[in-house]
């Protein structure tokens, strides 16, 4: 298979130009600054996703996009935007006509190619999943339905608190359409419409499933566009009939005040009518992140309240009708086939797929996703019950990842969940047959070993378990160091609950958050001590702190740091200035194009170096720089004016210009006063 073929779209020759560069060696590009250009294009040599800057002239990227769509032979294409807009207005609005993401300029390099490659595979599995349709084999079509229960179970799984919910809506459902008196094959329909109604949610990130606070309008309007989002994955498959309706029309209200579209009463589709009333019975009597379940007296009389109103009043009956009479989740219909035909034994073979995965729904509840641990409720029942033998102790360990959250924030979930699989198969390696592992959260995990155990064992299994990590994620490639932090307590105390354990190991994690991170500490159980042979590694006098933070062979000239520390930087200079009276100076040194479209991405790369090296070598020691965006340089001068800030200034161009002679690109400056308020 030949390499991907991308569309970079963009009025900026620099942009193209850099985009290219970052991922020219993985797939076969094609540039265009117009994007009516590009259009004519697309229909000669289709690509297979299309990077689009929103604002261009003559033609923006919204319009490029509305044209596409409006295309039988492109409207399936993936699309992200790109634009230096950062209000959140832009994404939604670009999400909500269908682009599949949206990344920022001047953008990472690492994290557009992860993005990239995710959206690619995504794609890939839309089209997979069309040619399986397509083919209308029996054997296909058998495999086509276990990949949608099992894709079923994948969104549910993105929210431990959802888990099942699908499977428990496609049952109300079931027993709705049963009490109706519908045939057999309309009651299958139905039950798989059910089972794919919330697939959409598989493009919403798990920040925002998962938040425990309330949601900002903004991200409550990216939870809304699951609606479309399901009934565009769905709307290859021709053989459930109505399934994109009960993906799309859901959260529709018999009064029209629902959404995606506000329909009323008899207009919204008999489907999502039923799923509509069983998503909403579920959500209610179901454990939230944000509530707890409520019980049925609760649910029934919220049906109630909504019959006529956000529920369609017959079928609101009928499912009251199914409460009052005792509905049970090991009811699972069964269908009895007499004289099967190859029908009838795909449509037997689709119904045992469903049951199985019902039933691996039930035992998943307590699993993680991820990592295949178990979560914390079933963690601290197993060891709980364990303890509660008087002569059972144990230890236990409690970790996590040292700078995590910047490697969610900065390279995205997929490296995030790269990291967590390879600690989970460290600790994996660390454990013995008996140990009891545990997901608490995010990038938390616990273990317990039962038994006794001495602190020098405890200090060697902490110890392999540090250094295999690093060893583990040697190879991942950030700007952040990745180690573990550690915390260990012990309990020979006949009944001691898993939950006290954990708290001492908080606070040994904590400790060791504090002091430096990557290590470990033990927290002893009767005095809620660190252990004396660990302390004396923490306690350190202020002449070792200092040689700590002395550099070993300070450089010659400015600071170099990245962007985000820069910013810190900053805002800490224009506090101090305020105090002491005295100026700053911040100048930026930009790149441009003498001719137009004579910039060369490996030219500004090798540009953008020596101008750094410049800079580095001509300001003091104190004075601070970072890399701004692909051609920029961004530099703060400490204790000087403007005077002294220009003759700099000029001194940097002119050891630049004897160092690279290009004559395609000028650099220039801005100079500006650092404000004494910072903004």
């Amino acid at each position: 298979m030949g390499k991907k073929h991308l569309y970079i779209i963009d009025d900026s020759r620099t942009i193209l130009k850099f985009a290219e560069g970052a991922l020219i060696g993985a797939y076969r590009i094609s540039l265009f600054q117009s994007g009516r250009d590009a259009l004519e294009k697309m229909h000669e040599d289709c690509p297979d996703l299309v990077l689009l800057d929103i604002n261009m002239p003559q033609m923006d990227g919204y319009t490029v996009f509305r044209r596409m769509k409006d295309s039988t032979e492109l409207c399936k294409i993936p699309v992200i935007f790109l634009t230096a807009d950062t209000k959140q207005e832009s994404e939604v609005m670009g999400l909500e006509m269908g682009a599949m993401d949206y990344i920022t300029k001047p953008f990472e390099p690492l994290v557009m190619q992860s993005r990239i490659a995710r959206i690619l595979e995504l794609d890939d599995l839309r089209k997979h999943l069309e040619k399986l349709v397509e083919e209308k084999t029996d054997e296909i079509e058998k495999t086509f339905i276990q990949a949608i229960t099992t894709i079923t179970y994948a969104v549910d799984a993105k929210d431990r608190y959802t888990k099942g919910h699908s499977v428990r809506v496609a049952q109300y459902c079931l027993a709705i359409a049963k009490k109706l008196n519908w045939s057999k094959q309309d009651c299958l329909n139905i039950y798989y419409t059910a089972l794919l109604h919330d697939i959409g949610k598989i493009g919403i990130p798990d920040t925002i499933l998962n938040k425990p606070v309330k949601l900002t309008d903004e991200e409550y309007s990216l939870i809304r566009n699951h609606t479309i989002m399901g009934a565009n994955i769905l709307r290859p498959i021709t053989m459930v009939p109505g399934v994109c309706d009960g993906a799309q029309y859901h959260h529709e209200r018999f009064d029209g005040k629902g959404y995606p579209y506000g329909l009323a009463g008899d207009d919204i589709p008999y489907v999502a009518r039923i799923i509509g009333i069983a998503d909403a019975y579920d959500a209610i009597t179901s454990n939230r992140i944000y509530e707890k379940g409520r019980g049925e007296e609760y649910a029934v009389n919220e049906l109630k309240k909504g019959r006529g109103k956000q529920f369609d009043p017959y079928l609101t009956d009928v499912m009251l009708s199914i409460i009052e009479e005792g509905f049970h989740f090991s009811d699972t219909p069964q269908f009895e086939f007499e004289n099967t035909t190859s029908e009838e034994e795909a449509d037997a073979f689709i119904m045992e797929v469903c049951k199985k995965t019902e039933a691996g729904v039930q035992r998943a509840d307590d699993t993680d996703a991820l990592t295949g641990f178990p979560i914390r409720k079933a963690f601290e029942t197993s060891v709980n019950t364990y303890l509660n033998d008087p002569l059972h102790g144990g230890t236990m360990l409690l970790m996590d990842v040292d700078n995590f959250l910047y490697v969610n924030t900065n390279y995205g979930h997929i490296a995030g969940d790269r990291i967590i699989r390879r600690l989970a198969d460290v600790i994996r390696e660390h454990t013995i047959p008996d140990a009891y592992l545990c997901r608490i959260s995010g990038d938390e995990f616990a273990i317990f070993y039962p038994g006794d155990s001495s602190e020098e064992w405890m200090e060697e299994i902490a110890e392999g378990l540090l250094k295999t990590f690093k060893e583990a994620v040697a190879d991942i490639d950030i700007s952040h160091k990745l180690s573990l932090s550690i915390g260990i307590t012990y309990t020979r105390n006949p009944l001691e609950r898993c939950r006290d354990l954990l708290q001492k190991c908080d606070k040994a994690l904590y400790y060791v958050k504090r002091n430096g991170k990557d290590s470990y500490q033990i927290l002893t159980r009767d005095t809620d001590e660190y252990t004396e042979s660990q302390d004396k590694g923490f306690q350190i006098d202020i002449a070792e702190l200092k040689n700590r933070l002395t550099e070993e062979a300070p450089p010659i000239g400015a600071y170099s740091v990245e962007y985000g520390d820069f910013e810190k930087i900053y805002r800490l200079v224009a506090r101090s200035i305020s105090r002491n009276k005295k100026d700053a100076q911040i100048i930026l040194f930009s790149l441009t194009e003498n001719i137009h479209g004579t910039m060369d991405i490996s030219d500004l790369n090798e540009a953008m170096n020596i101008l750094e090296s410049c800079i580095i070598g001509s300001l003091r020691k104190g004075d601070v720089t970072a890399r701004y965006s692909s051609s920029q340089q961004v530099v703060i001068m400490i204790d000087s004016n403007q005077k002294n800030g220009h003759m700099i200034a000029e001194r940097i161009i002119a050891n630049y210009s004897r160092m690279y002679d290009n004559y395609n690109m000028d650099l220039v400056y801005n100079i500006e006063q650092v404000s004494a308020k910072a903004d």
